[in-house]
């Protein structure tokens, strides 16, 4: 078969086509789950785990009161099985982490009404017990994903429309003299606010996120802007007060040894103060959208320019998608560990190592310097610092110094859930 120029099958282009339109469709209507497919896993896992239990009633039912007709029983059966297939497989994606996407859920819901549809007219039409008791969850799942009230509101429309006619013309048809009518028009009123409901409350919680994201903007926003002053204003004007500290050293007379030694620390003083600017300068990078990995190069350069210590990033693996928030508290903990080699350790080379596997991550700091002291915890905050950061990553820190000329280090671990093609830490 021929290839189009983008190396496409042309027997797969319709397919591509059509999620293609349907994934657009979402997008246009929906406002809670599109940023992000990652952002679908929960509410998926959740629906599969739903199907999974309605799948064991409808197998229950099969076989605690078989059918005495062979056609309905085989076309049940037939349902089951494939509602049960189509299970496995967004379940199999879950559990193997591959991506979940809008148009995915889109033909899931499509596919269950058409299903119900058909066992409701072969179950009996409006006397069946089972199936329409089905569209209700089927409808407020749709609504759950697709929060927009037109989009929402059609869907539902077809459904009861689709469950009338069927209710009309399969089986026996609708008892006037029962009053069949209104207990469908009853049944078809409850769909529609069952879905109302479910619309209400994806639209709050949709609101509550757009302001959550809203907020968090502005606060890169503000921290972007602090550290651009930092850099133009303070971060210069230590930098230059060292230059002349430097200039003195170079001037005093080496005979006077008091003075040499306070030039000598006042000058450690400032490169320490100047290190410590770089920490919201350097964390403005991961909000313009810089990697760990890259923002901690940039760093360890820096710190070997300030302090003229050696120090190398070596990293192993792909780095997964992480958030802002994340990658500034990973951040934190690899400058609070230089900061305490600077500092404490008289370490002549430090080295950082990421480490990133498919069930999670490790960052650690190393240093070749004198180890630290028992009471290192209780002394100052940078240990601290670094345990509540690793705490609210769902990780843990862990030291490890050895005696005298042992150096130190600092690590950090933290797991996640494995996804195809690496980890995700939301």
């Amino acid at each position: 078969m021929a290839s189009p120029p983008d190396g496409t099958t042309v027997s797969s282009q319709p397919a591509r086509l059509l999620g293609a339109a349907i994934e657009s469709f979402a997008m246009r209507h929906c406002r809670a789950y599109t940023t992000d497919p990652e952002e679908l896993r929960y509410p998926v896992t959740v629906l599969v785990w739903v199907r999974w239990s309605i799948a064991a009633i409808g197998l229950l039912l099969l076989l605690y009161r078989p059918q005495n007709h062979m056609y309905p029983y085989a076309v049940f059966v037939g349902l089951l099985i494939v509602f049960v297939a189509l299970n496995v497989v967004v379940h199999f994606r879950l559990v193997t982490g591959r991506p979940i996407y809008l148009s995915s859920v889109f033909v899931f819901g499509v596919t269950d009404v058409i299903m119900i549809v058909i066992g409701t007219a072969v179950g009996g039409g409006f006397d069946n017990y089972f199936f329409y008791l089905l569209y209700y969850p089927c409808l407020a799942w749709f609504a759950v994903f697709f929060s927009s009230f037109t989009l929402t509101f059609a869907w539902v429309t077809i459904g009861a429309a689709a469950y009338a006619i069927v209710s009309i013309a399969a089986g026996s048809g609708l008892d006037l003299e029962e009053l069949q009518d209104k207990t469908l028009i009853a049944r078809i009123y409850v769909m529609f606010v069952v879905v109302a409901s479910v619309n209400l409350i994806a639209r709050a919680e949709r609101m509550r996120k757009e302001e959550a994201v809203r907020r968090e903007r502005e606060l890169q926003r503000d921290r972007m802007e602090l550290s651009q002053t930092m850099h133009d204003t303070t971060a210069q004007s230590v930098y230059m007060i060292d230059l002349g500290i430097q200039t003195g050293l170079e001037l005093a007379d080496k005979g006077n040894q008091e003075l040499v030694g306070k030039l000598e620390a006042t000058s450690k003083l400032a490169k320490s103060a100047m290190w410590e600017l770089r920490h919201p300068i350097d964390t403005g990078l991961i909000f313009e959208g810089k990697e760990l990995s890259e923002a901690l190069k940039g760093h360890a350069a820096t710190f070997t320019a300030i302090t003229s210590i050696p120090a190398e990033v070596v990293q192993t693996g792909t780095e997964p998608p992480l958030s802002p928030g994340r990658r500034s508290m990973l951040f934190s903990i690899a400058h609070n560990a230089l900061t305490n080699a600077l500092r404490h350790s008289r370490a002549t080379e430090v080295s950082i190592a990421l480490d990133f596997k498919d069930t999670g991550l490790q960052i650690s700091v190393s240093d070749n310097g004198i180890g630290l002291p028992d009471d290192y915890a209780e002394r100052g905050r940078g240990f601290k610092c670094m345990r509540v950061n690793a705490e609210r990553l769902g990780g843990r820190l862990a030291v490890a110094s050895g005696s005298c000329g042992r150096g130190t280090t600092v690590t950090c671990e933290i797991e996640y859930a494995p996804t195809r093609g690496g980890g995700r830490l939301a």
